[in-house]
């Protein structure tokens, strides 16, 4: 075995056999799994129906709330009470305690404008706009009929514009590249945090070697460049090993939980409830999708999105992306002695990933607009930004290739000078290095 070959070994068994690594690797799924459910079940829990009622003495509402056609499920239901109502008297009556919320209407409500109540138990957000909405209605309407203008004529005036803006390319096809750029963000923000997490373990690795001064050993037996390339490929599988633990174990738990813990919890029944209200506020459902909006889905899934180039580009993205900034970190750790001192190195490193990150969610529905292109072929935004392109099929063919190769270019060229860095400053010590410093070190013969 060539000696590249035993360091990655070394170093990945070493890694993976780490009390903290498989802990991790336990814990992290199972925190996801159940926050996930836990979530799910708080917002079927803050989704239960309430009953309000309305203490009208003046029957300003006429005993009754106008509830839409398309409201089935409405999150709350009003009852009225023809006379002033006080709040112990309502929690002392035995016959009140099935209502939730108590409202009162005073007389001066439609010229002061203001309507206090009660609850027992705080209400959802929904449930709260619900209830303010109906009840602000209603008496709009009385005031309305008051000035002399019918029931029929204020809902219409009332009736709140059906506005939209719209691309000059409003084609399916369209709504279907901008949902498949969606899918392409999600493989994005995994290489994001990927490259994150374990190129700073790189760093990690190579400071604590050098801190030790076990380097000092082994770069007598081996070059600084295979001592490095060996670290970086090393810390590379145990993320991927890690990952896919990671993906396996979250899908085992989550089919587990469903079958024999939460069988009913994302039943479409459950969620009726919920996905009627989220429709009626942005046509957005929380778990469901309307009819149409599941068909959209159904064929960026099936039929658009090409999976098998989606999932090829992912890995070579993964791996080119890590690479290219795990030598980078690496290039850091040898050229200071503690982690403290890091942070004036890393800030150049970590910028332009940082930067990509927000514009990979700003580009959203234009993954054919100048910047989405541009950042495509730039090495250090290219395995965030391309595979939101590539998910939405507008990479031609020489893009993806000049992509590549430029940061195949990239990656070589970095580690080549992050190789001269670390020859020279994993036997530094003592002193803190400056970027002047490390570019001296890359002229270095």
């Amino acid at each position: 075995m060539s000696k590249i070959g035993l360091i990655i070994a070394r170093e990945y068994t070493t890694r993976v056999k780490k009390r903290a690594f498989i802990v991790l690797t336990i814990l992290v799924p199972l925190l996801v799994v159940g926050l996930m459910f836990l979530a799910i079940w708080l917002s079927l829990e803050e989704k239960k129906h309430i009953n309000v009622l309305v203490a009208d003495p003046r029957n300003l509402c006429g005993e009754q709330i106008f509830v839409g056609a398309d409201e089935k499920n409405p999150p709350a239901t009003f009852y009225f009470y023809a006379g002033d109502l006080e709040k112990a008297e309502f929690l002392q009556r035995q016959d009140m305690d099935k209502y939730d919320v108590l409202i009162g209407l005073g007389p001066n409500v439609i010229t002061n404008k203001k309507i206090g109540g009660y609850y027992r138990e705080e209400p959802s957000a929904d449930a709260k706009d619900y209830i303010q909405d109906k009840l602000e209605l209603r008496l709009e309407e009385y005031f309305a009929m008051d000035k002399g203008i019918s029931l029929e004529e204020y809902r219409s005036i009332r009736q709140r514009m059906d506005f939209e803006l719209e691309s000059f390319d409003n084609s399916e096809e369209k709504e279907i590249r901008d949902k498949a750029q969606m899918i392409g963000l999600v493989f994005s923000v995994f290489i994001f945090i990927f490259i994150t997490v374990y190129a700073a373990q790189v760093m990690r690795g190579v400071i604590e070697e050098k801190t030790s001064r076990v380097v000092e050993i082994i770069v007598s037996s081996v070059k600084p460049f295979e001592l490095m390339m060996g670290k970086i490929i090393a810390v590379g599988l145990v993320g991927l090993t890690q990952f896919l633990i990671w993906v396996t174990l979250i899908v085992v738990l989550v089919i587990g939980l469903q079958t024999f813990v939460f069988k009913d919890i994302l039943t479409p029944e459950n969620w009726q409830g919920i996905n009627d209200q989220a429709v009626a506020i942005n046509q957005i459902s929380t778990g469901m999708e309307t009819a149409d909006m599941q068909s959209m889905w159904a064929k960026v899934l099936f039929h658009y999105v090409n999976w098998p180039l989606l999932t090829i580009m992912f890995l070579i993205y993964f791996i080119g992306g890590y690479l290219l900034y795990g030598s980078l970190f690496a290039m850091i750790g040898s050229a200071v002695d503690s982690e403290t001192d890091t942070q004036q190195l890393m800030l150049p490193v970590m910028l332009p990933l940082m930067f990509t990150y927000v514009v990979s969610v700003m580009i959203q529905g234009n993954s054919d607009g100048a910047t989405a292109v541009w950042l495509s072929h730039i090495p250090f935004s290219s395995p965030i930004i391309m595979l939101q392109r590539i998910a939405a099929g507008s990479v031609a063919p020489w893009e993806l290739i000049l992509s590549l190769v430029i940061l195949t270019i990239t990656f070589i060229t970095t580690t080549y000078l992050a190789a001269k860095i670390y020859r020279v400053g994993i036997l530094m010590y003592g002193k803190k290095s400056t970027w002047k410093e490390l570019f001296k070190w890359m002229r270095q013969a």
